[in-house]
């Protein structure tokens, strides 16, 4: 009797398994097929004039992108990253670099069942930068105390009249001082002035490095390629003078 229980025990949970087993062979399909995020990242495209990041447009009516990229950029090895439908593939791929100087590029999605959809990629080379973000101030001739390396400031914020004040050594001349501007890489083709005589309001063209009259607080004016200017105030002190 034992023997015959254990048999059929051994009998019920092959029957079991088999039937899952058959369960899940027999689940249907996924028919999704949908691209659901599509751009150009600059860490994939550092070389291809890309420097702030491309979303394309999704139009999943017509299955068409719309991407608008500088009119700059290099079409040639083009890397996009795509995102997905679950179970989908696509192709050619995510990050994978394609040719984007033909009007249109297609992109095939394939569901886990076999169906396909055809996403069409427009391009439009307009795109136009309109930060103005000055990140810091370098002064190539001071090192900071501290760490050894040329002197640095930060800005807090990209607001209007952001301020840093810089602290050098006792004794150095105001009036003629080395200085490089870093702007942020979303402020690509922005233009500079300074203003340096104390007025507030004679700005004068400034390529990004050169030698500034630090005598009064200096006010840098970044100009993007479209939109509102923004001022930077630099103030330079001596020790005894810190706030």
């Amino acid at each position: 009797m034992k023997k015959t229980g254990v048999f059929l025990i051994v009998i019920f949970l092959l029957e079991l398994a088999t039937g899952c087993s058959k369960d899940i062979d027999d689940y249907p399909k996924s028919n999704l097929r949908a691209i659901s995020y599509f751009s150009f990242k600059p860490y994939h495209n550092a070389d291809k004039n890309i420097f702030v990041e491309h979303v394309g447009e999704i139009d999943e009516v017509n299955k068409v992108i719309k991407v608008v990229l500088p009119p700059d950029v290099v079409l040639t090895g083009l890397r996009p990253y795509i995102e997905l439908s679950p179970w989908t593939s696509v192709t050619p791929g995510s990050l994978v670099p394609i040719d984007f100087t033909a009007e249109l590029v297609d992109f095939e999605v394939r569901a886990e069942s076999g169906k396909t959809a055809v996403y069409t990629v427009v391009k439009e080379l307009t795109y136009v930068y309109t930060k103005a973000e000055l990140y810091s101030v370098s002064f190539p001739d001071f090192l900071d105390n501290e760490t050894g390396e040329v002197m640095r400031a930060v800005f807090p914020n990209f607001n209007n009249n952001s301020a840093v004040v810089v602290t050098v050594p006792e004794g150095v001349p105001l009036n003629h001082i080395l200085v490089e501007l870093e702007l942020s890489a979303a402020s690509q083709k922005a233009t500079m002035e300074v203003c340096d005589d104390g007025s507030e309001t004679n700005f004068e063209p400034f390529s990004g490095s050169g030698y500034v009259d630090f005598s009064h607080t200096v006010i840098f004016r970044v100009i993007p390629e479209s939109g509102s200017a923004i001022n930077y105030k630099v103030s330079m002190v001596y020790p005894e003078e810190e706030p």
